[in-house]
């Protein structure tokens, strides 16, 4: 499917969804993917467009949460879909992520045979894992023939269901799932950009950053008659990122220095930004592993922007060897190519990486002195 461009409006994005989901009320619908960097917004948006679905069931599934091992994760997408189902309190979630309290619900006969299946194939010593997977999938399809509902499946950060293909007996998880079933539509957020345009199962539409007034709006928020000078700062050092504007802003109101402000939060060890930064780099790097060269490349790249020769020679590695590993970098969204150099896509991530490489990672609020250090190296 065609990539969407538009500017972060969340409004943009919650009319999309629900203008789908009407469609699909009707009979005919599109599978939507919601895309964009980690902290841009995303579930929070398909959070709240499941809130407000009249008329359907929701059923919010994050694949971050839920068990990937194909035995797991057959009995707990199942679980969740009952819940969902019979609207269930909270308080009884955990229950639905047992086989034997499953087992005990009565609902219609083609969905409770798909139980079944899961519970025989469980008593196998070898269990067909295709089949288990392929059971769960078709659990909502069966539950909504029978009882003439429709279900809107939402699968949070997707890329983990590829997860699934780990095991020797899904090559690919994808063609399991029935993207024609007439009674069941999907919404997937994801920070994998390439990843999911390369499925083509989803349009896709990308959430970017803040522009310059969107910025300025949601800084004015924080900060009471902020100065221009003020929100230009904040901009230029959160390139738009709405957690990251939000977050100097707020540490704005403490120190009434933007660069300041923003090196705290960067630096400081619990602060926001700062655990934002380490968790997308182990998340990035998770999903690019297989390589002891990648945190090397990525700190010489978050330094400057090289091209693939000058990166190879301070690596010590071939051009061949280099150009292999940094694809595999560019393939996880963390790494982009402009005019033969090489970027980061986040740049409060670089900038968290070039700082903390040289040492510049406190436990304790920095005195001005070392801030004032600091902000030479920005």
């Amino acid at each position: 499917m065609a990539r969407k461009e538009a500017v972060i409006r969340r409004g943009y994005y919650l009319d999309l969804l629900d203008k789908n989901t009407n469609s699909f009320k009707k009979g005919s619908a599109k599978h939507i993917a919601i895309l964009g960097s980690r902290k841009s917004g995303k579930t929070s948006i398909v959070r709240e467009h499941v809130k407000n679905v009249k008329d359907i069931i929701p059923v919010y599934i994050d694949l971050g949460k839920i068990s990937l091992n194909p035995e797991n994760f057959s009995v707990e997408f199942i679980g969740n879909v009952i819940f969902h189902f019979l609207k269930r309190p909270l308080k009884e979630y955990k229950n639905f992520l047992l086989l034997e309290h499953l087992l005990k619900i009565e609902i219609s006969k083609n969905a409770s045979s798909l139980i079944k299946t899961v519970e025989n194939e469980l008593l196998k010593i070898k269990p067909d894992q295709r089949l288990l997977v392929e059971s769960a999938f078709r659990f909502a399809e069966e539950l909504g023939k029978e009882n003439n509902k429709r279900f809107l499946i939402v699968l949070d950060n997707f890329e983990n269901i590829l997860d699934l293909n780990n095991f020797s007996q899904i090559k690919d998880v994808i063609s399991i799932i029935n993207f024609d079933a007439e009674n069941v539509s999907y919404i997937a957020a994801s920070s994998a950009v390439k990843q999911m345009l390369a499925l083509k199962k989803f349009e896709c539409y990308e959430i970017k950053n803040l522009d310059k007034n969107e910025a300025a709006e949601l800084v004015r928020s924080i900060i009471e008659k902020a100065e221009q000078k003020t929100i230009d700062e904040i901009f230029l050092l959160s390139s738009g990122n709405p957690f990251v504007t939000i977050s100097i802003s707020k540490k704005y109101n403490e120190t009434k220095d933007v660069k300041k402000a923003f090196l705290i939060e960067l630096l400081q060890k619990n602060n926001s930004i700062y655990d934002y930064c380490s968790d997308s780099f182990n998340y990035y790097y998770n999903r690019a592993r297989g390589q002891t060269l990648l945190k090397t490349i990525l700190k010489v790249i978050a330094n400057k922007e090289l091209r693939l020769s000058e990166i190879a020679k301070r690596i010590y590695r071939s051009a061949p060897v280099t150009k292999s590993i940094i694809e595999r970098l560019m393939e996880v969204d963390i790494i982009y190519k402009k005019d033969n150099k090489f970027y980061f896509s986040d740049n409060t991530l670089r900038l968290w990486l070039k700082l903390t490489s040289h040492g510049y990672e406190f436990d304790e609020l920095p005195d001005d002195k070392i801030l004032d250090e600091v902000i030479k190296e920005l």
